[in-house]
């Protein structure tokens, strides 16, 4: 639940304790206004009671201020059957009927010249004979076909018409025609049975009067769909919504988090406990590179935990906790942040080809800490962020993120055209090839990081469209939390694939030969000659194709009589049984010339 949620109910807790006497996930507000009664959310439907919950929508208004009020719900594909559409007297055929713009409160007109859309009924549409005395104040439903047959929704419309009482309960007209229909009578005001606290039960919806003249509407949802509560009056009044889902507090369409991240944290559990398992048998050849990349792994086990831990507790008790947000934002935002920067300082050639990027690695360190304030960022709109309040502001949350993403790729990208040159011109069959495979998958996720980001902007922008809502609410989690962490996954697990640890891991280390031995030789002589000369030369250069070390001192010239040449008993097909070091080889100095 976003924080201006909480805000908002805790406001009105403070002006009216019933429209907030707790804090539900989903919940709408609805005031007197164009377009303020109208409030829509998804749900899933539930025929039966889960754990002693049932998927609903309760609405609770309020006797102050006492307002005459007409409202109804109903699944959003029938919508376009609230209100009757009448042009020149007649009642439009149903293939002409499209959604309307507006519902019961709002302009009635549609746009095509001349048609009427008739949303309430009133002496007017009695007249026509749109309704009956019994329907006055309630919202029209078309609910009869062109052939004059009853009409099949999707899910059961209530429409009624509210009147409430200052000094005690008051009544409905759906509740009054039921009363009159039981007691066969034509009037009630003799008995004034609506004046004592009851509850009543119609098709589709139970109605609870508290006291205080205070109205529940329980409105069983028994089928899945994006529900709508539209509720309008000539007077000022205030109501509340709730939709409940029978698993549980967390909005519909952020209950399939849960499942993803749970999921997410077994995956990552069972490949550390698989890595873990490869890097034992080969232990004595691991590779500093894959114990990190373990820790890596770990650590995303662990994320992944911790946020189906927030959506679970969130689900329970129908709002986060601040210090387990928090904390899961900052592990979320740093798994990231240290992933990509591990991705950059190997397609840079750390540890593969390079013994270290010098100042390169500041630069490094510094892109991964803005990253990390990006992921912060979005981390935090995602999850105090009303996911029905959408609009340009939502973008603010989306494009620092990706901008910092788009320049880690587009670095490391140009990291790995570097380092495959480099690998090239040096003959390293096995290494460039890993390169030349970690350059197409960068390319492939840079390419569906595109498309995120594109897509991501319309739908974040049109997702304030009814229409568009009703169509993508059970798809509206793959846009705030599955795309991003599918995709590192996949692209993750492709490169723990290659560089999984095998007894061939030799292959990636310094030490790797060239693939002409002749062609190195003379490669070797030439830049050890140049680096000599200018001690920068060959700084970016592997310690085996120089043939030195770090702390060799320069050559010094010497004479014949200095000349030693060092055998290997092992080449000479003996080995020494002498526990001295000093005797593992023989020196032969040759005679002098004379």
């Amino acid at each position: 639940m976003a924080l201006g949620r909480i805000a908002r109910v805790l406001l009105a807790a403070a002006t009216t304790s019933l429209l907030a006497s707790h804090v539900l996930a989903e919940t709408g507000f609805l005031t007197n206004g164009l377009g303020d009664g109208f409030k829509c959310a998804g749900v899933y439907g539930s025929r039966s009671e889960r754990q002693g919950r049932r998927s609903a929508i309760e609405i609770v208004i309020p006797p102050v201020p006492p307002s005459d009020i007409a409202i109804a719900v109903f699944d959003y594909p029938d919508s376009r059957w609230i209100g009757i559409p009448v042009k020149e007297g007649t009642k439009l055929p149903d293939e002409k009927v499209g959604l309307p713009s507006s519902y019961i409160n709002g302009d009635p007109y549609s746009e095509s010249a001349g048609v009427h859309r008739f949303t309430v009924c009133n002496n007017e549409t009695m007249t026509m004979g749109l309704c009956t005395e019994t329907d006055r104040g309630r919202p029209l439903i078309n609910d009869r076909d062109n052939n004059g047959k009853p009409r099949l929704f999707s899910s059961i419309i209530y429409s009624d018409y509210v009147m409430l009482n200052r000094s005690g309960p008051g009544y409905t007209r759906l509740e009054r025609n039921k009363w009159l229909s039981a007691h066969n009578k034509s009037d009630d005001h003799s008995d004034q049975w609506w004046s004592k606290p009851r509850s009543t039960s119609l098709e589709g919806a139970t109605l609870e009067w508290l006291p205080d003249g205070t109205l529940k509407i329980r409105y069983l949802v028994n089928t899945t769909g994006y529900f709508c509560v539209d509720a309008a009056s000539l007077r000022d009044f205030t109501a509340r919504a709730e939709w409940i889902n029978s698993y549980g507090l967390l909005p519909a369409s952020e209950y399939p988090k849960m499942y993803i991240y749970l999921v997410l944290a077994i995956a990552y559990s069972g490949i550390a406990i698989a890595w873990a398992f490869m890097s034992w048998r080969v232990w004595a050849e691991i590779l500093p590179v894959q114990n990190q990349l373990l820790g890596l792994v770990c650590l995303l086990a662990v994320d992944m935990g911790m946020n189906f831990g927030f959506w679970k507790h969130y689900n329970s008790t129908g709002a986060p906790s601040m210090v387990y947000s928090v904390f899961t934002l900052v592990i979320d935002a740093g798994r990231n942040s240290l992933s990509f920067f591990m991705l950059l300082v190997v397609a840079l050639g750390w540890g593969v080809v390079r013994p270290s990027l010098g100042k390169t690695m500041i630069r490094c360190v510094l892109l991964a800490i803005i990253h990390f304030a990006a992921g912060c960022l979005y981390g935090a709109g995602i999850l105090f962020r009303d996911p029905h309040e959408s609009g340009p502001l939502g973008l603010v949350y989306v494009i620092p993120l990706s901008l910092s993403m788009t320049l880690f790729y587009t670095w490391t990208l140009s990291a790995i055209i570097g380092t495959t040159q480099l690998l090239a011109d040096r003959q390293q069959s096995y290494k460039l090839a890993m390169y030349n495979k970690l350059w197409r998958l960068l390319l492939v996720c840079l390419a569906l990081l595109f498309a995120f980001f594109v897509l991501n902007i319309l739908h974040t922008v049109f997702y304030n469209l009814v229409s568009v809502a009703a169509r993508s609410w059970k798809w509206r989690w793959f846009w705030t939390d599955g795309w991003l962490n599918i995709e590192y996954f996949v692209g993750l697990s492709v490169i723990l694939y290659w560089w999984r640890p095998t007894s061939q891991n030799y292959r990636y280390s310094l030490e790797e030969l060239a693939g002409d031995e002749q062609e190195a030789i003379d490669r070797d002589a030439a830049t050890a000659h140049d680096s000599f000369d200018n001690p920068r030369m060959g700084e970016n250069l592997e310690l085996d194709d120089l043939g030195i070390s770090t702390g060799m001192p320069k050559p010094v010239p010497i004479s014949g009589d200095d000349v030693r040449f060092v055998i290997h008993e092992d080449e000479l097909g003996f080995g020494s049984d002498d526990d001295d070091e000093d005797e593992h080889h023989r020196q032969i100095k040759p005679a002098a010339q004379g």
